[in-house]
């Protein structure tokens, strides 16, 4: 018998809420809010979008 199907369902679920704890542990750190899911799927787009806005602002 191979536990194989039994413990990888169990390890990616250890890892994924490692990864929030930890997300939710440096947001605090840093005094910011836990970021939404686009944020982390796309850092760059959203910092980009942020300083396009902020240029907006000063015109």
């Amino acid at each position: 018998m191979n536990i194989y199907p039994i413990l990888a369902p169990i390890s990616v679920g250890i890892g994924v809420l490692a990864g929030y704890f930890l997300m939710k542990y440096i947001a605090k750190k840093m005094g910011k809010p836990f970021p939404g899911i686009g944020e982390l799927m796309f850092p760059m787009h959203h910092k980009d979008s942020k300083i396009d806005k902020r240029h907006r602002k000063q015109k």
